[in-house]
Protein backbone atom coordinates (compact mmCIF):
# COMPACT_ATOMS: atom_id res chain seq x y z
CA UNK A 1 0.00 0.00 0.00
CA UNK A 2 2.80 2.36 0.84
CA UNK A 3 4.41 1.92 -2.58
CA UNK A 4 1.07 2.51 -4.26
CA UNK A 5 0.52 5.69 -2.25
CA UNK A 6 3.96 6.98 -3.19
CA UNK A 7 3.35 6.29 -6.87
CA UNK A 8 -0.04 8.02 -6.76
CA UNK A 9 1.50 11.03 -5.08
CA UNK A 10 4.22 11.17 -7.76
CA UNK A 11 1.65 11.01 -10.51
CA UNK A 12 -0.39 13.80 -8.93
CA UNK A 13 2.76 15.86 -8.43
CA UNK A 14 3.87 15.34 -12.04
CA UNK A 15 0.45 16.32 -13.31
CA UNK A 16 0.38 19.37 -11.07
CA UNK A 17 3.82 20.38 -12.29
CA UNK A 18 2.79 19.94 -15.91
CA UNK A 19 -0.37 21.97 -15.31
CA UNK A 20 1.58 24.76 -13.60
CA UNK A 21 4.06 24.86 -16.48
CA UNK A 22 1.18 25.08 -18.98
CA UNK A 23 -0.51 27.79 -16.92
CA UNK A 24 2.75 29.75 -16.70
CA UNK A 25 3.22 29.48 -20.46
CA UNK A 26 -0.29 30.82 -21.05
CA UNK A 27 0.32 33.69 -18.61
CA UNK A 28 3.55 34.60 -20.39
CA UNK A 29 1.74 34.60 -23.73
CA UNK A 30 -0.99 36.78 -22.31
CA UNK A 31 1.59 39.22 -20.89
CA UNK A 32 3.41 39.52 -24.21
CA UNK A 33 2.97 42.92 -25.90
CA UNK A 34 0.56 41.62 -28.55
CA UNK A 35 -0.56 43.69 -31.52
CA UNK A 36 -3.96 45.32 -31.28
CA UNK A 37 -6.40 44.53 -34.03
CA UNK A 38 -6.19 40.73 -34.04
CA UNK A 39 -2.97 39.68 -35.77
CA UNK A 40 -0.50 38.53 -33.13
CA UNK A 41 -3.01 38.63 -30.28
CA UNK A 42 -2.50 35.91 -27.65
CA UNK A 43 -4.72 32.83 -27.87
CA UNK A 44 -7.14 32.12 -25.02
CA UNK A 45 -5.68 29.54 -22.58
CA UNK A 46 -8.37 26.98 -23.48
CA UNK A 47 -8.89 26.32 -27.17
CA UNK A 48 -12.40 25.30 -28.21
CA UNK A 49 -12.87 21.86 -29.71
CA UNK A 50 -14.28 21.80 -33.23
CA UNK A 51 -15.97 19.27 -35.49
CA UNK A 52 -15.45 20.09 -39.17
CA UNK A 53 -18.22 18.47 -41.19
CA UNK A 54 -19.32 18.37 -44.83
CA UNK A 55 -15.94 19.35 -46.23
CA UNK A 56 -13.78 17.97 -49.02
CA UNK A 57 -10.19 17.44 -47.82
CA UNK A 58 -7.05 17.27 -49.97
CA UNK A 59 -5.22 13.95 -49.50
CA UNK A 60 -2.28 14.63 -51.81
CA UNK A 61 -4.04 13.27 -54.86
CA UNK A 62 -7.55 14.63 -54.78
CA UNK A 63 -10.33 15.70 -52.45
CA UNK A 64 -12.24 13.32 -50.20
CA UNK A 65 -15.21 13.85 -47.92
CA UNK A 66 -14.20 13.53 -44.27
CA UNK A 67 -14.99 14.75 -40.78
CA UNK A 68 -12.07 16.04 -38.75
CA UNK A 69 -11.93 17.33 -35.19
CA UNK A 70 -9.66 19.94 -33.68
CA UNK A 71 -8.51 19.13 -30.15
CA UNK A 72 -5.89 21.36 -28.52
CA UNK A 73 -5.06 22.69 -31.97
CA UNK A 74 -4.42 19.24 -33.49
CA UNK A 75 -6.40 17.20 -35.99
CA UNK A 76 -8.00 13.93 -35.04
CA UNK A 77 -10.72 11.71 -36.46
CA UNK A 78 -11.71 10.53 -32.99
CA UNK A 79 -14.71 12.43 -31.57
CA UNK A 80 -13.51 14.17 -28.40
CA UNK A 81 -15.26 14.21 -25.05
CA UNK A 82 -16.77 17.44 -23.83
CA UNK A 83 -18.20 20.43 -25.64
CA UNK A 84 -17.58 20.45 -29.39
CA UNK A 85 -18.44 23.31 -31.73
CA UNK A 86 -19.61 22.17 -35.15
CA UNK A 87 -18.33 23.97 -38.25
CA UNK A 88 -20.34 23.10 -41.35
CA UNK A 89 -17.98 23.48 -44.30
CA UNK A 90 -20.84 23.13 -46.75
CA UNK A 91 -18.92 21.35 -49.49
CA UNK A 92 -15.86 23.66 -49.44
CA UNK A 93 -12.45 22.32 -50.47
CA UNK A 94 -9.82 22.10 -47.72
CA UNK A 95 -6.11 22.49 -48.44
CA UNK A 96 -3.16 22.93 -46.06
CA UNK A 97 -2.05 26.57 -45.70
CA UNK A 98 0.52 27.84 -48.19
CA UNK A 99 4.18 28.74 -47.69
CA UNK A 100 6.66 31.40 -48.84
CA UNK A 101 10.19 29.97 -48.86
CA UNK A 102 12.00 33.20 -49.75
CA UNK A 103 10.99 36.74 -48.88
CA UNK A 104 12.41 39.59 -46.81
CA UNK A 105 9.25 41.52 -46.00
CA UNK A 106 8.72 40.17 -42.47
CA UNK A 107 11.32 42.45 -41.00
CA UNK A 108 10.38 45.01 -38.36
CA UNK A 109 7.78 46.52 -36.01
CA UNK A 110 6.80 49.23 -38.49
CA UNK A 111 5.20 46.82 -40.95
CA UNK A 112 4.77 43.41 -39.32
CA UNK A 113 1.02 43.68 -38.76
CA UNK A 114 0.26 44.78 -42.32
CA UNK A 115 2.57 42.12 -43.77
CA UNK A 116 1.08 39.40 -41.58
CA UNK A 117 -2.48 40.35 -42.52
CA UNK A 118 -1.59 40.35 -46.20
CA UNK A 119 -0.05 36.87 -45.94
CA UNK A 120 -3.01 35.52 -43.98
CA UNK A 121 -5.39 37.05 -46.49
CA UNK A 122 -3.65 35.09 -49.28
CA UNK A 123 -3.62 31.91 -47.19
CA UNK A 124 0.15 31.97 -46.66
CA UNK A 125 0.83 31.01 -43.04
CA UNK A 126 4.54 30.12 -43.21
CA UNK A 127 7.33 32.47 -44.32
CA UNK A 128 11.10 32.05 -44.55
CA UNK A 129 13.30 35.17 -44.46
CA UNK A 130 16.79 34.24 -45.70
CA UNK A 131 18.40 37.59 -44.88
CA UNK A 132 17.19 40.14 -42.39
CA UNK A 133 18.40 42.77 -39.96
CA UNK A 134 18.84 40.78 -36.77
CA UNK A 135 17.97 43.66 -34.41
CA UNK A 136 14.70 44.41 -36.19
CA UNK A 137 13.65 40.75 -36.38
CA UNK A 138 14.16 40.39 -32.62
CA UNK A 139 11.73 43.27 -32.05
CA UNK A 140 8.80 41.42 -33.65
CA UNK A 141 9.05 38.08 -31.85
CA UNK A 142 5.80 38.74 -30.00
CA UNK A 143 3.86 39.43 -33.22
CA UNK A 144 4.66 36.22 -35.12
CA UNK A 145 4.86 32.48 -34.48
CA UNK A 146 1.57 32.50 -32.58
CA UNK A 147 -1.70 30.92 -33.79
CA UNK A 148 -3.21 34.31 -34.70
CA UNK A 149 -0.36 35.42 -36.95
CA UNK A 150 2.03 34.07 -39.54
CA UNK A 151 4.91 31.80 -38.59
CA UNK A 152 8.35 32.87 -39.78
CA UNK A 153 11.97 31.77 -39.64
CA UNK A 154 15.01 34.02 -39.99
CA UNK A 155 18.60 33.59 -41.12
CA UNK A 156 19.65 37.04 -39.89
CA UNK A 157 22.91 38.27 -41.41
CA UNK A 158 24.13 36.38 -44.47
CA UNK A 159 27.81 35.54 -45.01
CA UNK A 160 29.59 37.19 -47.92
CA UNK A 161 33.03 38.38 -49.02
CA UNK A 162 34.59 41.84 -48.89
CA UNK A 163 32.53 44.15 -51.10
CA UNK A 164 30.14 41.28 -51.76
CA UNK A 165 26.38 41.21 -52.10
CA UNK A 166 24.36 42.31 -50.12
CA UNK A 167 26.66 44.84 -48.41
CA UNK A 168 26.15 47.70 -50.88
CA UNK A 169 22.46 46.90 -51.05
CA UNK A 170 22.01 47.53 -47.34
CA UNK A 171 24.46 50.40 -46.93
CA UNK A 172 23.69 52.41 -50.07
CA UNK A 173 20.15 51.49 -51.09
CA UNK A 174 18.00 50.06 -48.31
CA UNK A 175 19.50 52.21 -45.57
CA UNK A 176 18.22 55.37 -47.24
CA UNK A 177 15.22 54.15 -49.20
CA UNK A 178 13.73 51.60 -46.81
CA UNK A 179 14.97 51.74 -43.24
CA UNK A 180 15.64 55.40 -42.45
CA UNK A 181 12.04 56.39 -43.32
CA UNK A 182 10.90 53.75 -40.81
CA UNK A 183 13.37 54.14 -37.93
CA UNK A 184 15.27 57.39 -38.50
CA UNK A 185 18.91 58.12 -39.40
CA UNK A 186 21.26 55.14 -39.58
CA UNK A 187 25.03 55.51 -39.78
CA UNK A 188 26.66 53.89 -42.80
CA UNK A 189 28.32 50.67 -41.68
CA UNK A 190 25.70 49.93 -39.01
CA UNK A 191 24.35 46.96 -41.01
CA UNK A 192 27.63 45.03 -40.92
CA UNK A 193 27.25 42.02 -38.62
CA UNK A 194 23.53 42.83 -38.38
CA UNK A 195 22.41 42.25 -41.99
CA UNK A 196 25.60 40.83 -43.52
CA UNK A 197 28.85 39.35 -42.23
CA UNK A 198 32.09 39.69 -44.19
CA UNK A 199 34.43 36.71 -44.07
CA UNK A 200 37.52 36.49 -46.26
CA UNK A 201 39.52 33.71 -44.61
CA UNK A 202 39.09 30.65 -42.42
CA UNK A 203 40.42 32.79 -39.57
CA UNK A 204 37.58 35.27 -40.16
CA UNK A 205 35.04 32.47 -39.98
CA UNK A 206 36.61 31.18 -36.76
CA UNK A 207 36.69 34.62 -35.16
CA UNK A 208 33.17 35.66 -36.17
CA UNK A 209 31.38 32.37 -35.65
CA UNK A 210 30.39 33.05 -32.00
CA UNK A 211 28.84 36.35 -33.10
CA UNK A 212 27.04 34.67 -36.03
CA UNK A 213 25.32 32.07 -33.85
CA UNK A 214 24.76 34.44 -30.90
CA UNK A 215 21.74 35.88 -32.69
CA UNK A 216 20.20 32.38 -32.66
CA UNK A 217 19.32 32.21 -36.35
CA UNK A 218 16.89 29.53 -37.47
CA UNK A 219 19.19 28.68 -40.39
CA UNK A 220 22.21 30.18 -42.14
CA UNK A 221 22.43 32.14 -45.40
CA UNK A 222 25.55 32.26 -47.58
CA UNK A 223 26.19 34.15 -50.82
CA UNK A 224 27.77 32.67 -53.91
CA UNK A 225 27.80 35.26 -56.70
CA UNK A 226 29.57 34.44 -59.95
CA UNK A 227 31.90 32.10 -58.10
CA UNK A 228 33.42 31.12 -61.46
CA UNK A 229 35.12 34.54 -61.40
CA UNK A 230 36.73 34.01 -58.01
CA UNK A 231 40.45 34.76 -58.18
CA UNK A 232 40.28 36.82 -61.37
CA UNK A 233 41.56 40.37 -61.32
CA UNK A 234 39.00 43.16 -61.30
CA UNK A 235 40.24 44.31 -64.72
CA UNK A 236 39.07 41.07 -66.34
CA UNK A 237 35.60 41.02 -64.75
CA UNK A 238 32.47 42.40 -66.41
CA UNK A 239 31.56 45.59 -64.59
CA UNK A 240 28.07 44.44 -63.61
CA UNK A 241 29.16 41.25 -61.91
CA UNK A 242 28.97 41.29 -58.16
CA UNK A 243 30.79 39.13 -55.68
CA UNK A 244 30.08 36.90 -52.73
CA UNK A 245 31.96 34.39 -50.62
CA UNK A 246 35.18 32.81 -51.80
CA UNK A 247 33.80 29.37 -52.69
CA UNK A 248 36.64 27.52 -50.95
CA UNK A 249 35.31 28.82 -47.61
CA UNK A 250 31.88 27.30 -48.11
CA UNK A 251 32.48 23.64 -47.13
CA UNK A 252 33.92 24.68 -43.79
CA UNK A 253 31.04 27.08 -43.12
CA UNK A 254 28.48 24.40 -43.98
CA UNK A 255 30.22 21.92 -41.67
CA UNK A 256 30.15 24.42 -38.80
CA UNK A 257 26.49 25.21 -39.41
CA UNK A 258 25.47 21.57 -39.52
CA UNK A 259 27.40 20.89 -36.33
CA UNK A 260 25.39 23.70 -34.72
CA UNK A 261 22.13 22.16 -35.97
CA UNK A 262 21.57 24.82 -38.64
CA UNK A 263 20.62 24.16 -42.23
CA UNK A 264 22.27 26.30 -44.90
CA UNK A 265 20.59 28.21 -47.71
CA UNK A 266 22.81 29.50 -50.52
CA UNK A 267 22.14 32.49 -52.75
CA UNK A 268 23.18 31.49 -56.29
CA UNK A 269 23.09 33.22 -59.66
CA UNK A 270 25.04 31.03 -62.08
CA UNK A 271 25.37 27.34 -62.83
CA UNK A 272 28.85 27.44 -61.28
CA UNK A 273 27.35 28.84 -58.06
CA UNK A 274 24.75 26.07 -58.18
CA UNK A 275 27.40 23.35 -58.44
CA UNK A 276 29.72 24.86 -55.83
CA UNK A 277 26.92 25.18 -53.30
CA UNK A 278 25.69 21.61 -53.74
CA UNK A 279 29.18 20.11 -53.54
CA UNK A 280 29.80 22.10 -50.36
CA UNK A 281 26.79 20.39 -48.76
CA UNK A 282 24.18 23.16 -48.54
CA UNK A 283 20.59 22.17 -47.85
CA UNK A 284 18.79 24.66 -50.05
CA UNK A 285 19.39 26.99 -52.99
CA UNK A 286 17.60 30.31 -52.63
CA UNK A 287 17.13 30.74 -56.38
CA UNK A 288 16.88 28.82 -59.63
CA UNK A 289 19.73 30.08 -61.85
CA UNK A 290 18.18 32.23 -64.53
CA UNK A 291 16.23 34.37 -62.08
CA UNK A 292 18.60 37.31 -62.72
CA UNK A 293 19.72 37.72 -66.31
CA UNK A 294 20.80 41.08 -67.63
CA UNK A 295 23.17 40.28 -70.50
CA UNK A 296 23.77 37.51 -72.99
CA UNK A 297 26.70 36.04 -71.06
CA UNK A 298 24.49 35.85 -67.96
CA UNK A 299 22.15 33.53 -69.84
CA UNK A 300 24.95 31.14 -70.75
CA UNK A 301 26.40 31.22 -67.25
CA UNK A 302 22.98 30.48 -65.75
CA UNK A 303 22.04 27.53 -67.93
CA UNK A 304 22.01 24.21 -66.05
CA UNK A 305 22.79 20.78 -67.47
CA UNK A 306 21.22 17.38 -66.90
CA UNK A 307 24.23 16.55 -64.74
CA UNK A 308 23.60 19.62 -62.58
CA UNK A 309 20.01 18.58 -62.03
CA UNK A 310 21.04 15.03 -61.10
CA UNK A 311 23.62 16.45 -58.70
CA UNK A 312 20.92 18.39 -56.87
CA UNK A 313 18.63 15.36 -56.78
CA UNK A 314 21.39 13.05 -55.52
CA UNK A 315 22.27 15.47 -52.71
CA UNK A 316 18.58 16.06 -51.87
CA UNK A 317 19.01 19.82 -52.15
CA UNK A 318 15.85 21.92 -52.25
CA UNK A 319 15.60 24.72 -54.82
CA UNK A 320 13.42 27.82 -54.39
CA UNK A 321 11.73 29.11 -57.53
CA UNK A 322 11.86 32.98 -57.25
CA UNK A 323 10.71 33.28 -60.86
CA UNK A 324 9.33 36.79 -60.29
CA UNK A 325 12.37 38.12 -58.42
CA UNK A 326 14.19 39.51 -61.44
CA UNK A 327 11.17 41.61 -62.41
CA UNK A 328 11.53 43.66 -59.23
CA UNK A 329 15.20 44.53 -59.61
CA UNK A 330 14.88 48.21 -60.59
CA UNK A 331 12.61 49.01 -57.63
CA UNK A 332 14.26 50.60 -54.61
CA UNK A 333 11.28 49.49 -52.58
CA UNK A 334 12.17 45.84 -53.06
CA UNK A 335 14.70 44.09 -50.89
CA UNK A 336 17.25 43.75 -53.68
CA UNK A 337 18.32 46.16 -56.34
CA UNK A 338 20.93 45.13 -58.83
CA UNK A 339 22.81 47.28 -61.25
CA UNK A 340 26.27 47.90 -62.62
CA UNK A 341 27.84 48.35 -59.20
CA UNK A 342 26.16 46.02 -56.74
CA UNK A 343 23.11 48.10 -56.10
CA UNK A 344 24.10 51.45 -57.58
CA UNK A 345 22.78 50.86 -61.09
CA UNK A 346 19.67 52.64 -62.30
CA UNK A 347 16.63 51.19 -63.96
CA UNK A 348 17.75 52.90 -67.19
CA UNK A 349 21.13 51.13 -67.14
CA UNK A 350 19.45 47.82 -66.49
CA UNK A 351 16.99 48.32 -69.30
CA UNK A 352 19.81 49.18 -71.67
CA UNK A 353 21.84 46.09 -70.72
CA UNK A 354 18.95 43.66 -70.35
CA UNK A 355 18.08 40.75 -72.56
CA UNK A 356 14.57 40.52 -73.94
CA UNK A 357 12.22 39.23 -71.28
CA UNK A 358 11.42 36.09 -73.28
CA UNK A 359 15.10 35.12 -73.53
CA UNK A 360 15.60 35.48 -69.78
CA UNK A 361 12.36 33.62 -69.05
CA UNK A 362 13.37 30.74 -71.30
CA UNK A 363 16.57 30.06 -69.34
CA UNK A 364 14.68 29.97 -66.05
CA UNK A 365 11.94 27.83 -67.56
CA UNK A 366 14.45 25.37 -69.06
CA UNK A 367 16.27 25.09 -65.74
CA UNK A 368 13.06 24.47 -63.83
CA UNK A 369 12.11 21.77 -66.31
CA UNK A 370 15.47 20.05 -65.83
CA UNK A 371 15.09 20.11 -62.04
CA UNK A 372 11.57 18.73 -62.14
CA UNK A 373 12.55 15.96 -64.54
CA UNK A 374 15.40 14.95 -62.22
CA UNK A 375 13.08 14.78 -59.21
CA UNK A 376 14.56 17.74 -57.33
CA UNK A 377 12.40 19.16 -54.54
CA UNK A 378 11.27 22.56 -55.82
CA UNK A 379 9.56 24.94 -53.37
CA UNK A 380 7.76 28.25 -53.77
CA UNK A 381 9.33 31.59 -52.91
CA UNK A 382 9.05 35.00 -54.54
CA UNK A 383 11.90 37.00 -52.92
CA UNK A 384 10.21 40.32 -53.75
CA UNK A 385 6.45 39.95 -54.19
CA UNK A 386 4.00 40.93 -51.49
CA UNK A 387 3.25 37.24 -50.95
CA UNK A 388 4.03 33.97 -52.69
CA UNK A 389 0.65 34.15 -54.43
CA UNK A 390 2.29 36.28 -57.15
CA UNK A 391 5.01 33.66 -57.56
CA UNK A 392 2.65 30.71 -57.87
CA UNK A 393 0.40 32.58 -60.30
CA UNK A 394 3.43 33.36 -62.48
CA UNK A 395 4.61 29.75 -62.32
CA UNK A 396 1.21 28.59 -63.52
CA UNK A 397 1.68 30.68 -66.68
CA UNK A 398 4.87 28.77 -67.53
CA UNK A 399 2.83 25.59 -68.10
CA UNK A 400 5.51 23.41 -66.50
CA UNK A 401 3.27 21.98 -63.79
CA UNK A 402 -0.19 20.54 -63.69
CA UNK A 403 -2.47 22.06 -61.07
CA UNK A 404 -2.02 19.20 -58.60
CA UNK A 405 1.78 19.44 -58.74
CA UNK A 406 1.77 23.20 -58.25
CA UNK A 407 -0.68 22.94 -55.36
CA UNK A 408 1.44 20.28 -53.63
CA UNK A 409 4.58 22.40 -54.04
CA UNK A 410 2.83 25.34 -52.39
CA UNK A 411 0.89 23.66 -49.58
CA UNK A 412 3.02 20.57 -48.84
CA UNK A 413 6.67 20.89 -49.89
CA UNK A 414 7.10 24.57 -49.09
CA UNK A 415 5.75 24.52 -45.50
CA UNK A 416 7.83 21.39 -44.83
CA UNK A 417 10.94 23.16 -46.09
CA UNK A 418 10.33 26.11 -43.74
CA UNK A 419 9.45 24.08 -40.64
CA UNK A 420 10.82 20.55 -41.21
CA UNK A 421 10.23 19.44 -37.63
CA UNK A 422 6.55 20.39 -37.50
CA UNK A 423 3.52 18.32 -38.43
CA UNK A 424 2.12 20.60 -41.10
CA UNK A 425 1.41 20.43 -44.82
CA UNK A 426 -1.10 17.58 -44.76
CA UNK A 427 -4.22 16.35 -43.03
CA UNK A 428 -3.34 13.46 -40.74
CA UNK A 429 -3.83 12.35 -37.17
CA UNK A 430 -1.97 14.65 -34.78
CA UNK A 431 -1.10 17.25 -37.41
CA UNK A 432 -1.77 20.92 -36.70
CA UNK A 433 -5.41 21.91 -37.21
CA UNK A 434 -4.57 24.44 -39.90
CA UNK A 435 -6.35 24.68 -43.23
CA UNK A 436 -7.85 26.92 -45.90
CA UNK A 437 -11.39 26.31 -47.13
CA UNK A 438 -11.67 27.09 -50.85
CA UNK A 439 -14.85 27.75 -52.78
CA UNK A 440 -13.88 25.34 -55.58
CA UNK A 441 -11.53 22.55 -56.53
CA UNK A 442 -8.06 24.00 -57.35
CA UNK A 443 -7.04 20.87 -59.25
CA UNK A 444 -9.78 21.58 -61.74
CA UNK A 445 -9.39 25.38 -61.64
CA UNK A 446 -6.19 26.68 -60.06
CA UNK A 447 -7.68 30.16 -59.63
CA UNK A 448 -9.68 28.69 -56.74
CA UNK A 449 -6.58 29.08 -54.54
CA UNK A 450 -7.62 32.74 -54.34
CA UNK A 451 -11.22 31.93 -53.36
CA UNK A 452 -10.56 31.40 -49.65
CA UNK A 453 -13.73 31.24 -47.56
CA UNK A 454 -12.41 30.07 -44.16
CA UNK A 455 -9.02 30.00 -42.45
CA UNK A 456 -8.05 27.98 -39.38
CA UNK A 457 -4.58 27.97 -37.83
CA UNK A 458 -3.69 25.59 -35.01
CA UNK A 459 -7.33 25.30 -34.04
CA UNK A 460 -7.98 29.05 -34.14
CA UNK A 461 -10.34 30.66 -36.70
CA UNK A 462 -8.63 33.55 -38.49
CA UNK A 463 -11.58 35.18 -40.18
CA UNK A 464 -14.11 37.72 -38.94
CA UNK A 465 -12.58 40.60 -36.99
CA UNK A 466 -9.04 39.43 -37.66
CA UNK A 467 -9.34 39.73 -41.43
CA UNK A 468 -11.98 42.44 -41.88
CA UNK A 469 -9.43 45.20 -42.48
CA UNK A 470 -6.92 43.05 -44.37
CA UNK A 471 -7.70 44.70 -47.69
CA UNK A 472 -7.21 48.14 -46.16
CA UNK A 473 -3.90 47.09 -44.58
CA UNK A 474 -2.62 45.61 -47.82
CA UNK A 475 -3.59 48.71 -49.79
CA UNK A 476 -1.86 50.94 -47.25
CA UNK A 477 1.30 48.85 -47.42
CA UNK A 478 1.35 48.96 -51.24
CA UNK A 479 1.18 52.76 -51.20
CA UNK A 480 4.30 53.11 -49.04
Amino acid sequence: MTRIAVRSSSVVSARATSFMRLLLAMVLIAMAPGCAGGVGDPVPPSLPQYAFINGQWFDGEGFRAATWYSVEGRLTKRPPAGLVQTVDLAGLYMVPPFGEAHNHNVEGPWNVQAVARRYLQDGVFYVKNPNDVRDFAQQIKHAINVPTSIDATFAHAGLTGHGGHPAALYEDVLRIGRYEPAVGPIERGWFENRAYVVVETEADVEAKWPMIVSGRPDFLKVYLVHSEDDGKSSETLPDHHRQGLHPELLPGIVARAHAAGLQVTAHVETAADFRQAIRAGVDELAHVPGWLIQRADDAERARLTEEDARLAADHKVRVVTTSVAGQAMPSIGGHHQHGSHAGHGTGQQMKHNALPADAASNVLKDNLQLLLRAGVTVVIGSDHAETSLAEVVHLSTLHLFDNRTLLKMWCEATPAAIFPARRIGKFAEGYEASFLALAGNPIEDFDQVQAIRRRFKQGVPLDGDLMKDAAWSAAGQRSQ
